[in-house]
């Protein structure tokens, strides 16, 4: 099994040519660490995950509030917990299931923390929002061992580079999940035991020329990018930063 040091800089790797901010990467990020959360090393990890769900559905229901997100995060501990290690995390069918779950949980977990800094009386920065959120994220997501890096990065990001997340683009969160997560099938990919991609549709298990097939997809992806904008990184270097 490929290191968590490893997935997360070919997470970065892999979306750096496709993000119109560097915000984005953290996404990616996310999403390179996300398959693993079946692994029963990150047990407890899911049990935080189905208790935070649990008392924030419940907390928010009774003060009416917005429960969507603690809800999210429970169906999320479910998944992870009754998945067995490299079958259903590991496909294509799961990263697209649970790149859309996290970010659906994202959009929710936003208002949530808008609502109990408001309740506190309260009035917290855009960029405190999301960063809160990420932090909670990153908490049942990212590695223990890389967890305090993640968020004095993310921290820094959005003292130097305040972000109203109103501004945030869903749909390249959403994409930068879903490469962050491919970028973690193609590393097992070149594993010896290789990874039944297609599950629940098929049994059958691939190796290194599927890799090498996604990673062709994703050179022709950037060499499209490259015919229409002229550079890969012309969309970064116009919005480096927010307006």
């Amino acid at each position: 099994m490929s290191s968590y040091k490893n997935h997360a800089i070919f997470g970065i790797l892999l979306a750096l040519p496709l993000i119109p901010d560097p915000l984005y990467l953290f996404f990616a990020l996310l999403g390179a660490s996300i398959p693993d959360l079946d692994h029963e090393n990150n047990t407890n990890k899911v049990l935080d995950m189905f208790m935070v769900g649990v008392v924030l559905s419940v907390l928010l229901f009774f003060l009416n509030g917005a429960y969507v997100g603690g809800m999210l995060l429970v169906l999320l501990a479910l998944i992870f917990y009754v998945s067995k290690h490299r079958s259903f995390t590991h496909t294509l069918i799961g990263i697209f299931m649970l790149s859309s779950i996290f970010t659906l949980m994202i959009i929710g977990f936003l208002p949530t923390i808008t609502y109990f800094g408001v309740f506190m009386g309260l009035s917290l920065p855009s960029n405190m929002i999301l960063f809160i959120t990420l932090a909670i994220v990153g908490y049942f997501v990212v590695s223990r061992k890389v967890l305090l890096m993640y968020l004095i990065l993310v921290g820094v990001y959005l003292i130097i580079f305040p972000v109203d997340y109103l501004m945030l683009n869903w749909y390249f969160v959403f994409i930068m999940f879903i490469i962050g997560s491919l970028s973690h099938l193609i590393l097992d990919l070149w594993t010896p035991h290789g990874l039944k991609l297609c599950l629940p549709i098929s049994e059958k298990t691939y190796h290194k020329k599927v890799a090498l097939l996604l990673l062709s997809l994703w050179l022709v992806f950037c060499l499209y990018l490259v015919h229409i904008n002229g550079s890969l990184f012309s969309n970064l270097i116009l919005n480096f930063t927010y307006t």
